[in-house]
């Protein structure tokens, strides 16, 4: 999937109806939804898919048999030992899915369909450290409309966000001309963080007021330290981390521009690391991402008051 460039939903769909039209054109748009594709190519699903899938994912990738595409890689693991909250630290056994690699950088967009898997599980646990927390709100916000329109039902959901203190001057972003801080800048920057970490704070309280989930809680905390790169764990045994890059651009503040070294999110590839990757790498890169966030968490952050 990955060589072919068909990591995303809609192109995977797309080249799933593709495939369709030549197996039986009455299967066209009958693909995989967001989460059951994320099933697929982290090998979380229990003996094949329907044979009407079987047939169009043999014709998508020529010489492979649906049983091939679905194989376990070592052959004597019962899958049902998968569980949605399975602790990181805890060995995991070798999965496959469709052809698809782990650690391989991919656009922030682009955790999507592992996001919105999670919150197939009961109990959805997400945490994040990163600039303005607009990857997190982009990729949630769907989830949580379907949690109060009934079609998704997880028990319990929390989320942790970590940003940075822009009420006070930081290493970068920055003035590009002398590195020194630029006070207009950071309002601008607190702007964008308020917008979507309140969107993200009010989507949650209100399934909280209605009562949907047994728990819903969402937490902001701020502290000094420059996020020079992207983390989101995801209920405790996904990770995607990037580093974001610092670009010079010209920003327009009420008509006048301001010349800044900036980090730039919408830009960071993000690699995923998973305890189900078959490996005690991936299981250790999890453990310790939860350990560092908890550590500043509990160490270094505040509550953010706005």
């Amino acid at each position: 999937m990955w060589e072919r460039h068909w990591q995303t939903h809609r192109t995977f769909n797309a080249e799933y109806d593709k495939a369709a039209r030549k197996v039986d054109p009455s299967l066209v748009g009958t693909g995989p939804s967001r989460a059951q594709l994320h099933r697929w190519t982290a090998g979380q699903v229990k003996g094949l898919p329907y044979s009407d899938h079987c047939r169009v994912l043999e014709k998508m990738f020529p010489g492979w048999t649906a049983e091939q595409l679905f194989e376990r890689l070592d052959g004597d693991q019962d899958a049902d030992t998968h569980e949605c909250r399975r602790e990181a630290s805890n060995p995991v056994p070798p999965t496959a899915g469709l052809p698809i690699a782990t650690a391989v950088a991919t656009p922030p967009i682009n955790i999507r369909p592992y996001v919105e898997a999670a919150f197939d599980c009961e109990h959805v646990a997400i945490d994040f450290f990163g600039l303005s927390g607009e990857t997190l709100h982009g990729v949630i916000q769907e989830p949580l409309d379907k949690i109060r329109t009934g079609q998704l039902k997880p028990r319990s959901l929390a989320l942790r966000i970590l940003v940075p203190d822009v009420s006070k001057p930081m290493a970068v972003p920055c003035r590009s001309e002398d590195l020194g801080d630029d006070p207009e800048f950071r309002e601008r920057t607190s702007r964008i963080m308020l917008r979507h970490g309140q969107a993200i704070l009010d989507s949650v309280e209100e399934l909280a007021d209605l009562g949907i989930l047994d728990s819903a809680k969402a937490e902001i905390r701020v502290h000094d330290c420059p996020p020079l790169f992207k983390l989101c764990i995801v209920n405790n045994e996904e990770v995607f981390f990037g580093f974001y890059p610092i670009r010079q651009h010209v920003v327009q503040i009420q008509g006048t521009p301001h010349h800044m070294f900036d980090l730039m999110g919408k830009e960071a590839s993000l690699f995923r690391h998973t305890v189900h990757d078959g490996s005690a790498v991936g299981a250790q890169y999890v453990a310790q991402a939860r350990q560092w966030f908890n550590t500043v968490w509990e160490t270094i952050s505040r509550e953010f008051t706005g």
